[in-house]
């Protein structure tokens, strides 16, 4: 993803960081040029056509996976994936695709390994092509490369969220095999450290997947992060907002009195909007923060450069 000789180029990671603590110095100023952001770059609109785009891209993908996963001695990938997804989403909306999911997983799947998978991968990666659009829009950057290389990074993308999640269910499955047969070897402390590793991995494999693609989707050159600003923000922000949503649909929504067979849709749309609001705010927050460091890094320094009002053209 390296522009051309000259691009801008983002600061080191400590850099963001340490404008996150001054910035935290003033919340209200922090939190009112980010709302400024989301405003000027209308991420609202980008993140309800992210999640138009999510809601077509979810079955295809859930079909790649379970096409990479047929060429590895796995077996109870379809239970996991139900289960995780019942406890994620809203019950109207998982009630909404269990029965398409479970239609997936009882038709064989021989063929899927071909021309099938092919055509998953393919309409997937339609929704990771509209999240680098998307992250350019919050990281101002035209995106001049040919439809081509942006659908062959999108394609990339699908694939690499594909495996981890099948590393999330190895981790998943085995890891509390493993957290027992710890506990009776060495045992209750020893478990209960097993067990926050265990899940301190899960955490970490989501953090890996919002790092590549805060790398991956802007057009402009990125150095790798492991962390960033805006993968906490996502994180949390988005952890927090879908148990509220969750908590409120089961406890105080009407949907399916008010909208009839047409509330799982909504739930489900609106869930997935709040997955592409957290991903876009993520990706403004963290240019937020490169833009004031680069803006307070000193002028001799080569590796830096002033942000510009104006959007950065990358061929």
């Amino acid at each position: 993803m390296a522009g051309p000789a000259g691009a801008a180029h983002e600061p080191p990671a400590r850099d963001t960081w340490a404008e996150l603590l001054r910035g935290l110095r003033h919340p209200l100023r922090l939190l009112g040029d980010l709302a400024g952001r989301v405003n000027d770059d209308d991420i609202m609109t980008a993140a309800a056509a992210l999640a138009f785009y999510f809601f077509f891209a979810i079955l295809p993908l859930v079909l790649f996976v379970l096409a990479l996963a047929s060429l590895l001695p796995i077996r109870g990938l379809e239970a996991w994936l139900l289960e995780n997804a019942s406890q994620s989403l809203p019950q109207e909306a998982y009630a909404l695709l269990e029965g398409t999911l479970r239609s997936l997983f009882e038709r064989p799947r021989g063929g899927l390994v071909s021309v099938g998978a092919a055509l998953a991968l393919w309409s997937a990666s339609a929704g990771f092509a509209a999240l680098i659009n998307g992250v350019n829009r919050a990281h101002r950057v035209r995106d001049l490369r040919p439809w081509w290389k942006v659908r062959l990074y999108a394609m990339g993308l699908t694939v690499a969220l594909s495996l981890l999640m099948i590393l999330t269910f190895l981790l998943t499955v085995f890891g509390s095999q493993i957290v027992e047969l710890v506990g009776r070897r060495l045992g209750p402390l020893a478990a209960g450290i097993a067990l926050v590793l265990r899940w301190g991995m899960t955490l970490g494999l989501v953090l890996v997947v919002v790092a590549a693609i805060s790398y991956a989707c802007p057009a402009d050159e990125r150095d790798w992060q492991w962390v960033r600003p805006g993968s906490v923000l996502f994180t949390f922000g988005f952890a927090a907002s879908s148990a509220a949503f969750s908590y409120y649909v089961a406890h105080f929504g009407s949907y399916s009195a008010t909208y009839g067979s047409l509330g799982a849709v909504i739930i489900l749309l609106f869930w997935m909007y709040l997955l592409a609001f957290f991903l876009l705010l993520g990706a403004e927050l963290n240019a937020l923060l490169e833009g004031r460091a680069a803006a307070r890094a000193p002028r001799h320094d080569p590796a830096w450069q002033p942000a510009h009002a104006e959007p950065r053209v990358v061929p």
